[in-house]
């Protein structure tokens, strides 16, 4: 009996040749999808895109239905400005850039703030229709016109606020756990 000595592996650029054994695919873990880092990046242009729609909408019978959107006023501008951060933020992570922890901070901050304003905006909304409407049926209505009136008044919470408000929900989560992820991975280091 010859002895033969074990099969080489092939170098890396040739294919096995006959007394080569054929080696599986090596498997090369992949990077973890950032996944939280694309919920951040489309809940900063939900909530940019939420500043300019419609905040609010008012209909009443003789004046017809007035629409307000974030950007009437001096709040959709800065929910833009809150949006386009995490943008930024989303868009140099996703890139591979390596940011200071201070970074992701703002960005949670960022988006904090969005889910703050949005969700005050709605409250405030709310509080704010439910004022016009004891004012309109108060003492002095004897006829009931003012009553009849404030049940004919239609206030709406607009589209563009309540998307504002679940894509600040949603980027805030996201990026809570990027921050707890984040240093967790500092602490195994």
């Amino acid at each position: 009996m010859s002895q033969s000595s074990p099969p080489v592996p092939p170098s890396l650029n040739q294919p096995p040749s006959g007394d080569q054994p054929a080696e599986a695919a090596a498997v090369v873990p992949t990077a973890a999808r950032p996944i939280r880092e694309w919920i951040v990046l489309g809940a900063g242009i939900a909530a940019v895109i939420g500043s300019f729609m419609p905040w609010g909408k008012v209909s009443a019978p003789i004046l017809g239905t007035v629409t307000v959107s974030g950007v009437d006023g001096s709040d959709g501008w800065i929910t833009a400005g809150l949006g386009l951060a995490l943008v930024v933020y989303a868009g140099m992570t996703l890139r591979g850039q390596r940011t200071h922890m201070a970074v992701p901070v703002l960005a949670v901050l960022a988006a904090l703030g969005l889910l703050g304003v949005g969700a005050w905006k709605i409250a405030d909304l709310q509080a704010t229709e439910a004022e016009m409407r004891a004012k309109m049926s108060g003492e002095d209505d004897v006829l009931g016109i003012g009553k009849a009136m404030s049940e004919a008044v239609q206030v709406n919470v607009g589209s563009g606020l309540w998307l504002l408000t679940f894509a600040a929900l949603a980027g805030s989560v996201a990026m809570i756990l990027i921050i707890v992820n984040r240093c967790r991975s500092r602490d195994s280091s």
